[in-house]
């Protein structure tokens, strides 16, 4: 339960940040609000591999495939972010800034799901390994 604890941390820090970019990015900077989400959730995504790697999930080798897993993960997290965006704002005329709001609310159970089970999933050792 404590990793799920700090994961909602960091998760509470990178919706911060992603939602105060994506606020920024499409009514300051007038951008598109599907091109504004992308960017946002790139910048939450590094602020969250910093804060999960070290911190969560205490990983601390420098593995390149713990870094491709999360990658990975992460862009399948934004196709979904995306998509939901899309279908609120377009489909059922929900407003940008109250969607954005829903979709990072639902996918931070299946980032957390995913993350903790195959990205920073670390091996476990038996005794007969040591």
């Amino acid at each position: 339960m404590t990793k799920f604890i700090k994961f909602g941390f960091v998760g509470i820090v990178n919706t911060a940040i992603t939602i105060g970019s994506y606020a920024f990015f499409i009514y300051i900077a007038g951008m598109n609000y599907i091109l504004a989400n992308i960017i946002a959730y790139v910048l939450g995504m590094v602020n969250s591999f910093i804060w999960n790697k070290k911190w969560v999930f205490q990983i601390k080798e420098s593995h390149f495939t713990v870094y491709v897993k999360f990658l990975a993960v992460n862009i399948l997290m934004l196709g979904i972010n995306s998509l939901g965006l899309f279908i609120l704002v377009n489909i059922l005329h929900f407003h940008k800034l109250v969607s954005q709001f829903a979709v990072v609310g639902v996918g931070m159970v299946l980032n957390f799901f995913l993350t903790s089970t195959w990205a920073f999933a670390q091996k476990k050792y038996s005794s007969a390994d040591k």
